[in-house]
């Protein structure tokens, strides 16, 4: 006489359910579906959009722009983005090549190291304060790791700055770095063979300058960048002023800089 099959999964219980196999796949399904992420949890994406600065009729309508944008992948991890501040009134612009981690945090220019340095350059050497020059950057939101901008990044970010240049009207502008240099005056230009020479591009008159990270790193550096702020400083003095869609004066306001809105 044949003996029956063995009963795979557990045996019955009083109730004629199988017990052991079926509970542990039960189990083991709860853990496989909370594993997967909910729909509700995935954000939107992002929208990119080319800037069209030129419609902007004055700085601090620019500034509100630059703080909401998102027309690059710079603003994905931004804290605060940094339009610039300071003014017109000596027709001046210094452009360095992007925000740090403090003016990331606070959404000012040049408000660490750098910006001491560069404080002090300007009120001894060219007999400037800040709050008489403009100060902004190249793109106005930090690159992770404080990398240099990519061209995509910077072109995305190129219309602010030109409608800034446009407002102010500034009699001189002052790239700081290879970065700034690069999208100002020459993408193949290198900030040591053109520090410190006045030079026509664009209908503007540039006179580059190194960045003043590079002389914290560079101490060799300090006395030709001492040089050039004494030259910038002579030729603030020549005539104040910018020629700007904001006045003569250029000083209408603080230029955006501040808090987030």
């Amino acid at each position: 006489m044949a003996r029956p099959s063995p009963k795979v999964g557990g045996r019955k219980g009083p109730a004629g359910k199988r017990k052991g196999g079926g509970k542990g796949r039960r189990r083991a399904g709860k853990g496989m579906a909370a594993a997967a992420p909910a729909l509700e949890s995935w954000g939107p994406p992002v929208e990119r959009h080319a800037v069209r600065a030129e419609g902007f009729c004055d700085m601090e309508q620019l500034a509100r722009a630059v703080r909401r944008c998102t027309a690059c992948g710079l603003s994905d991890r931004r804290i605060r983005a940094v339009p610039g501040e300071g003014s017109g009134c000596s027709g001046i612009v210094l452009v360095g090549e992007a925000p740090g981690a403090k003016e990331d945090r606070q959404g000012r220019p040049f408000v660490g190291l750098a910006g001491k340095l560069l404080g002090k350059l300007l009120s001894e050497r060219a007999k400037l304060s800040r709050e008489e020059v403009f100060i902004t950057n190249v793109v106005k939101c930090r690159p992770p790791k404080n990398r240099p901008p990519t061209g995509t990044e910077v072109e995305a970010c190129r219309p602010y700055l030109q409608r800034q240049l446009e407002l102010l009207g500034p009699r001189l502008v002052c790239p700081m770095g290879n970065s700034a240099v690069r999208a100002l005056l020459d993408p193949k230009a290198s900030i040591t063979g053109l520090h410190g020479r006045p030079v026509e591009s664009g209908g503007r008159r540039l006179m580059p300058l190194f960045h003043p990270a590079a002389v914290i790193y560079n101490r060799k550096l300090m006395g030709a960048m001492e040089k050039d702020f004494k030259m910038l400083g002579r030729l603030a003095r020549e005539g104040k002023g910018g020629g700007g869609e904001e006045g003569a004066d250029g000083c209408s306001g603080s230029g955006g800089g501040g808090e987030e809105e």
